[in-house]
């Protein structure tokens, strides 16, 4: 996926599908970061998120992979000048290329599991597991499909929709979501928390990594 072409006006498109909504949910368990120390951001997009795990943890050192180039010039953007050495950005792609070593005590992905394959998310899932120390937080937002009525032919229309939107502007392959919970649960996490917003389309996560 190349979201070059569409990062300039992503916020835009954003609001105009989902208002609020995209953004109130990866600020709700924004307080899970407080006292992290070393945080991986896969997937960041504009900075939005960034921005405020900055102004909410002075301490943490936080590691950004992104595979925009554009993107990654706008979160530079919403880094303040003195915060700047906190931040490490890596162009890359996260289910094909070797990170940043670990161990991260949270690790963060919004509306990123969606653009992946079965076998990317499978990719990704396993080097997060691994680099996620016991006891750390994975804290995620994301699509799903909600099992029964009109709650699931709702959120079936949204996900094909937008399937085909950024399989034509970024050249996205994957075209239904990935069972990223199924995948999560066999590798030892844990959800603990979540809240789900517009009819079970959107699901705002924190997953644990037990102790161990």
């Amino acid at each position: 996926m190349n979201a070059d072409g569409i990062a300039a006006s992503y916020r835009w498109l954003e609001y105009a599908a989902f208002g609020r909504t995209l953004e109130r949910a990866r600020f709700d368990f924004l307080d899970h970061a407080r006292d992290a120390r070393r945080v991986l951001i896969l997937g960041e997009g504009d900075g939005r998120f960034l921005a405020r795990l900055l102004e909410l943890n002075r301490d943490a050192c936080i590691t950004v992979v992104e595979s925009s180039s554009r993107m990654i010039e706008l979160a530079r953007r919403q880094v303040p000048f003195g915060e700047r050495t906190r931040v490490e950005f890596h162009r890359l792609d996260a289910a094909r290329q070797l990170w940043p070593e670990g161990p991260f005590d949270l690790v963060v992905t919004h509306f990123f599991l969606d653009i992946l394959t079965v076998r990317e998310a499978e990719a990704v899932i396993d080097k997060v597991s691994a680099a996620l120390m016991p006891g750390g937080a994975w804290m995620l937002s994301e699509f799903q499909v909600p099992n029964h009525g009109v709650a699931r032919l709702h959120a079936g229309l949204w996900l094909a929709a937008m399937y085909a939107f950024f399989s034509l502007t970024t050249g996205v392959e994957a075209s239904r979501l990935p069972p990223y919970r199924d995948m999560l649960e066999r590798r030892g996490l844990t959800e603990t928390e979540h809240r789900e917003r517009r009819w079970g389309l959107i699901r705002s996560q924190v997953w644990r990594k037990l102790p161990g």
